[in-house]
């Protein structure tokens, strides 16, 4: 039987920091690209970061998307829960916001369409915010720089899985939280474009162990389709530790991360033990 964490736990993890820590707010550089001349904006970041200087490792965690409309774009995402249990650990968080999200400078250009180009395009523009993520943190002497786990929920999974597949020497390890760009319903079929092969892609001589976490029920994604990820995944060569959750016949599997941690906690803890990280 799975072992479950009390049910206090499942209120840490809220993406509301309504009370507890709120984190520490940094402000993260980046050029954007413009037509005529560039521009200096700053992103928003939350970073919860042990006491002592360090060197610690550190897991990044990236945001989904607004849904269209389901979350402001105003929100600024803090699983102060997470860094809570990370914390203790020894082990920072630090949560980017991409551009034009929370309080990050900049538009939000992630698109809702279902074509091709409006995949790769969002999906580009996701990954130069993270550009300038892992630029500032070279430049952090807190930071163990051979000990970063890259993760995400949603559009912040399927992210963190192409982006480190583009940058394996960045990363020790890959969390997928219920990762995917755009919903079964967009029915993409091109490689390039669908969730599946965006999966499959990511997996081509990618040596990066990943841990794929999802939930049953999803709104997003049928069951089905969420297998068949996994099973991409692993056919194309990727090293996964695929865990589906039965969450009960009335729950959103969507939301495994912030409103289920008692179903994930313990494979989570045990794929950071296999990376030597607790």
């Amino acid at each position: 039987m799975m072992f479950r964490l009390a049910p206090l736990l499942l209120t840490l993890l809220a993406t509301t920091a309504q009370a507890f820590d709120q984190g520490e707010t940094i402000n993260i550089p980046m050029t954007e690209q413009g037509l005529l001349w560039n521009k200096q904006i700053q992103l928003e970041a939350t970073l919860y970061k042990p006491a002592g200087e360090g060197p610690f490792p550190l897991v990044i965690f990236n945001h989904g998307s607004t849904g269209p409309g389901v979350v402001a774009d105003t929100l600024t995402i803090k699983p102060w829960g997470f860094g809570a249990y990370l914390n203790k650990r020894n082990i920072a968080l630090l949560i980017p916001m991409r551009r034009g999200r929370g309080a990050s400078q900049g538009r939000y250009k992630e698109s809702y369409n279902c074509s091709v180009n409006s995949v790769e395009s969002g999906i580009n523009y996701a990954s130069q915010s993270l550009d300038a993520t892992m630029q500032y943190l070279q430049q952090q002497t807190w930071l163990d720089q051979e000990k970063i786990v890259i993760s995400g929920h949603s559009r912040g999974g399927l992210l963190s899985v192409v982006y480190a597949a583009k940058h394996p020497q960045k990363f020790k390890g890959v969390v997928n939280f219920s990762g995917g760009w755009m919903g079964g319903q967009c029915q993409i079929k091109t490689p390039l474009a669908s969730n599946q092969g965006l999966f499959s892609q990511a997996a081509n001589n990618n040596p990066l162990p990943h841990l794929f976490m999802y939930g049953r029920n999803d709104p997003y994604y049928s069951d089905s389709e969420i297998e068949s990820y996994a099973q991409a995944f692993a056919e194309a060569g990727g090293q996964i530790d695929f865990q589906f959750y039965s969450l009960g016949s009335s729950a959103n599997g969507h939301a495994l991360f912030y409103e289920h941690s008692d179903f994930w906690i313990e494979g989570f803890k045990q794929y950071m033990q296999q990376l030597d990280l607790m």
